[in-house]
């Protein structure tokens, strides 16, 4: 190969690169991470409430760290690492927990029944997620979008199995959103 190829190489490489990082869309495997443990845990208030916040507090700091280590593994893999976009990810998903945490304290310290306060967890995640779509993952947006229209069903309406319906409706986002990542890092890698 002469030096003219491998220089144009490694120039569609950094051009490559640059343009996936415009417009991060996140690691796929979050996504199909999210996807699963969501439909999960999203079901349990309808079928074993009791088990729902033991459920939430393992997963999601449980999911949260995989999150962090997937995301790692995917800017080693790339070669390409953003120091300030995985400070300010991290950051997001931290103050999102602590978010989650403080949403709990009326139920845990009896101020709120259980069944009436669950509902502000759809309120917190629906603005943590949609505000991720704003600030860094794009596909978040429409994912946080469908927690808030689930938020106004459940407060308002309260149909029969509307945690598990909205479970399985963000699971089908999330896999979207995978799906829509992969097909862009192909995109990024015919380029």
């Amino acid at each position: 190969m002469t030096s003219a190829d491998q220089l144009k190489q490694d120039l569609d490489y950094v051009a490559s690169a640059v343009r996936r990082h415009e417009h991060p869309l996140g690691p796929p495997a979050i996504y199909f991470l999210w996807a699963l443990l969501v439909p999960i845990g999203f079901a349990l208030p309808d079928f074993a409430p009791r088990s729902a916040g033991a459920y939430w507090f393992f997963a999601g700091i449980g999911g949260g760290l995989l999150s962090w280590w997937l995301g790692q593994r995917e800017e080693r893999r790339s070669g390409v690492k953003n120091e300030a976009l995985s400070r300010r990810i991290g950051l997001h998903w931290i103050i999102a927990g602590v978010g989650f945490v403080l949403c709990g304290l009326p139920m845990m310290f009896g101020r709120i029944e259980p069944a009436a306060g669950v509902h502000s967890y759809m309120l917190v995640a629906g603005l943590v997620y949609a505000l991720a779509g704003v600030h860094l993952l794009r596909p978040l947006l429409w994912i946080g979008v469908l927690m808030l229209a689930a938020y106004a069903v459940l407060v308002v309406a309260s149909p029969p199995y509307a945690w598990t319906i909205t479970g399985v409706v963000i699971a089908i986002g999330l896999a979207w959103a995978g799906i829509a990542a992969r097909a862009g890092r192909r995109v990024d890698a015919v380029q």
